[in-house]
């Protein structure tokens, strides 16, 4: 296939572009200006701001299927920092939609996060109580409105819905949980990876699936 990441610095960027390379595909990376991107070998690192409709649509040419994997920076490390940029998320559906229907791109998978829309009903209480009390309550409506333009989208979509993102090392044991029982988590290198097989099917299964490797019931 010939795939594109965007938000390819992040930690779940980095692990797609991993990923991706390792199984042989072809593989865009794009990265803000500001971003530091550092990528294998035949990667192509393209520059370009989110809002830039025309740069993502040239960039998007010819590609298969698109990655997002653009998160909210908090600066510092209180979980009550607002994000750099609050409405980026709400802001950059609609243009990579735009973009991918120009370019002609049928099928998106984009990361979002265990609790958002349906899904809170599958989290357990304490994980709704942290969304609650951090600056977490306002990236939720961001992934909520990001999420809506992409079901309205009319392209093929995949918000997956991860619980707490861990660096840990792949074990390949990420489920879709329909119950979460006790601490529940994800590694960045397992959730590449199902998105990566999910990617790789003859469709996608699920709009909106809660990911996770510990803690489904």
């Amino acid at each position: 296939m010939n795939v594109l990441i965007l938000g390819a610095s992040g930690g779940c960027g980095r692990e797609l572009v991993k990923q991706c390379v390792g199984r042989g595909h072809t593989v865009v990376a794009v990265g803000r200006e500001s971003s530091e991107l550092t990528v294998p070998d035949g990667v192509r690192v393209v520059r370009c701001e989110l809002h830039d409709e025309d740069a993502l649509a040239s960039a998007f040419e010819g590609i298969d299927v698109v990655f997002a994997a653009i998160g909210l920076n908090l600066p510092g490390f209180s979980p009550f920092s607002p994000a750099e940029v609050p409405d980026l998320l709400s802001r950059a559906a609609p243009v990579i939609v735009a973009a991918m229907k120009r370019a002609g791109v049928p099928r998106l998978l984009a990361i979002s996060a265990g609790g958002v829309g349906d899904s809170a009903a599958v989290m357990p209480w304490f994980y709704k109580w942290i969304v609650a009390m951090t600056s977490m309550r306002r990236l939720y409506p961001e992934l909520e409105a990001m999420e809506a333009v992409y079901a309205q989208s009319g392209l093929e979509v995949c918000c997956v819905r991860p619980t707490t993102l861990t660096d840990g090392p792949q074990t390949g044991k990420a489920v879709v949980a329909t119950r979460l029982a006790g601490q529940a988590d994800v590694s960045r290198a397992d959730l590449a990876c199902w998105m990566l097989d999910a990617a790789e099917g003859e469709r996608l299964e699920h709009f909106g699936p809660v990911i996770t490797s510990r803690g489904a019931a």
